[in-house]
């Protein structure tokens, strides 16, 4: 059977499968609890599935192949360490969580504070966090099935906008069925193709001695080119980025029982890291056997490498991965965005009513809110804009600054005593890095430094 042949079944039952699995989970009497947190009865399975591949984005498989296959272990210090630093943290704010009826995060900081501009200011930085985050999976998607389907790429972007529209259309419920199919994807896909790279190319330690002869710095867990404090800086940031991302906060509400909730972290961290084995051991032996192959962005060379390094069909289930996870990142981000939009930033939406025909409207409007969210990311991915991981790294900040001191740090919230730190915090983010230049990393911990100094300072008024 030829190649392209194979490609276009495949893509096809993949669409079939989204369709199927995303349609099934519709239900005619929904509310926005349903929608946006099913319910808060989410088994373990399913959270598992939704959990881990929301957890798998675009940035996660393609950008940190790219960046071993380019500079080696220092981006497992950089990116893998951070992330799974901010999964050891998740465990201590279950039982805060969960102890909320708070159906997003922007609501939780809000009433827990009892202070209605946090829940609006943090609700403007998701959505500006969360759209420039889905043009990462616009732009990983478009590019991979551009190729496997010998297409324009702008035609590729339609079809994951299509793809997360109707996915997302059906709330949580919907998202955590396609992202069951979406995580056995991405979990086959990346172990097929590491197995099969690795026995091309001897064995990991085959691997690391060929390394060690034509590219030995490489095997250091620093760069050269960046210090030890700012790699150190980096694995602290999207550690914090991680940890208090609405994403995975809302997954832990949404768990029917608390030990559903603890489960699926504890199943998660394993998959996780059978993953990111996989994806290390890709990077590596993909070095070993084509080193410097080079592209526009990380999406063609991602795709022009391992076209080259893998037989046609662990190829193929290797870019399956990735589109699974384009679409799993893309679709609950979306979801979050649109929550933001329609029900934080809403006055008259600020709690459940009960009523269906209320319901109905709300969702409806909800579900323009997601065509018009994922519209602005699709036209954003036809620019030419940072590379993946960075686009990551002002999002995992942003977010940081938002939540991680509210959910981790302070114990006993004080009332309207937040707004002012947050937002001076923000303001000093964005003013290092937009005006100043510096790496959102660096300037994450000052920005975190000045919120907490803002909110526990002396000068603080007693309440």
């Amino acid at each position: 059977m030829p190649v392209l042949l194979l490609q276009i079944l495949v893509f096809g039952a993949y669409t079939l499968a989204l369709v199927f699995l995303a349609g099934e989970a519709f239900n005619w009497k929904e509310d926005r609890r349903l929608f946006y947190v099913g319910g808060n009865r989410l088994t373990l399975v399913p959270m598992v599935g939704t959990f881990v591949a929301t957890w798998m984005s675009a940035a996660s498989v393609l950008g940190y192949t790219m960046w071993l296959y380019a500079d080696g272990y220092v981006a497992f210090t950089g990116s893998v360490n951070g992330w799974l630093i901010g999964l050891l943290f998740m465990p201590f704010i279950v039982r805060k969580l969960r102890a909320s009826r708070a159906l997003s995060l922007p609501q939780w900081l809000g009433d827990t504070f009892g202070d209605r501009r946090l829940r609006s200011l943090s609700a403007v930085a998701l959505i500006g966090a969360y759209t420039f985050y889905m043009v990462i999976q616009f732009r990983a998607f478009g590019t991979i099935v551009a190729t496997l389907l010998d297409i324009k790429v702008i035609v590729a972007s339609a079809l994951v906008y299509l793809f997360v529209l109707y996915t997302t259309f059906g709330g949580l419920p919907s998202v955590a069925r396609s992202d069951t199919l979406n995580l056995a994807l991405i979990l086959g896909g990346v172990l097929l193709a590491a197995g099969t790279l690795l026995k091309r190319a001897g064995s990991l330690a085959a691997v690391h001695a060929a390394i060690a002869e034509r590219a030995p710095a490489m095997l250091s867990p620093w760069s050269e080119g960046w210090s030890p404090l700012v790699t150190t800086l980096m694995m602290l940031s999207w550690g914090l980025g991680v940890a208090a991302n609405p994403q995975y906060a809302v997954r832990l509400l949404s768990a029917r029982t608390t030990r559903d909730a603890y489960g699926t972290l504890a199943t998660s961290s394993l998959i996780i890291g059978a993953i990111y084995a996989g994806l290390t051991v890709l990077g590596l032996s993909a070095f070993v056997l084509f080193p410097g192959v080079r592209a526009a962005s990380d999406e063609l060379a991602f795709t022009r490498l391992f076209s080259l390094a893998l037989p046609p069909l662990p190829a193929l289930a290797l870019f399956l991965a990735v589109l699974a996870a384009a679409v799993s990142t893309a679709n609950s981000q979306l979801l979050l965005a649109a929550c933001s939009l329609c029900y934080d930033l809403s006055p008259r939406e600020g709690r459940n009513r009960g009523d269906l025909v209320t319901e109905d409207r709300f969702l409806f409007k909800n579900r323009l809110a997601i065509a018009g969210i994922a519209t602005a990311a699709l036209v954003l991915s036809q620019f030419r804009l940072p590379g993946v991981l960075l686009i990551g790294r002002y999002s995992w900040t942003v977010v940081a600054i938002c939540f991680f001191l509210p959910l981790y740090v302070i114990r006993t919230p004080r009332p309207r005593a937040l707004f002012v730190p947050l937002s001076a915090a923000l303001l000093l983010h964005l003013f290092l890095t937009v005006f100043l230049g510096l790496l959102p990393e660096l300037a994450l911990l000052p920005a975190l430094a000045l919120e907490g100094l803002l909110y526990f300072g002396p000068w603080r008024k007693k309440s």
